[in-house]
């Protein structure tokens, strides 16, 4: 069956081209950090992803074989040659391969949206390495217990009034609280370790 018979010609093309413009994205970062996969690598794999999307389910699994494979070849090759495992590039391969079926399946916001995340941490890499070298284990402590009690304690809170003035709603008031307290630790943690990673050497006065 033809893929005529199920998207008409403009509707492939759009999606060619965003699969493709995808691994670009990607890839020029990769390229840009001189890594073993490059833009073509990564726009010809968010095109594999695409292309076995539209065939059938069992193509993309196919597709995600053969990445793993070129995965495993890229990786063994430099273990041979004593060079650092491609972990961080092998991992973004495989999300642009999942991107690229997504646009496959019709899906737009998900894998744009996606991919630029995707570029922005690759990009980031030496100042997220400075701020988490940076962190204390106390302030470490502190996230985990602002996550406890965003995500844990908050849900089970009666989302309901508790006075007959309805002034007093638990899950309303604790919004309040962790927006303040969110606020306050990022006060706290963020500025030090962003000051360390664009620390600028004092000036020699002759």
């Amino acid at each position: 069956m033809l893929l005529s018979d199920h998207f008409n010609t403009s509707e492939v093309a759009i999606r060619l081209v965003l699969s493709i413009g995808v691994g670009l994205l990607v890839g020029f970062e990769r390229e840009w950090s001189r890594k073993d996969l490059g833009v073509r690598i990564f726009a010809i794999t968010a095109l594999l992803g695409t292309l076995s999307a539209l065939v059938a389910e069992s193509f993309a699994l196919g597709a995600m074989a053969a990445v793993a494979l070129l995965i495993i070849f890229v990786n063994g090759r430099n273990l041979v040659r004593g060079q650092n495992l491609e972990i961080t590039t092998s991992v973004s391969l495989v999300v642009t391969l999942i991107l690229g079926v997504l646009i496959g399946q019709g899906h737009l916001f998900t894998p744009i949206a996606a991919a630029i995340l995707l570029t922005l941490l690759l990009s980031l890499k030496v100042e997220l390495a400075n701020f988490a070298g940076g962190l204390r284990p106390e302030e470490i402590r502190s996230a985990v217990l602002l996550g406890l009690l965003a995500f844990v304690i908050r849900p089970v809170l009666p989302n309901r009034f508790l006075d007959p003035w309805q002034l007093v709603n638990p899950r309303e008031a604790w919004v309040t609280i962790m927006v303040v307290a969110g606020i306050g630790f990022v006060n706290y943690v963020l500025p030090r370790p962003w000051r360390n990673s664009l620390r600028v050497s004092p000036k020699v006065t002759g």
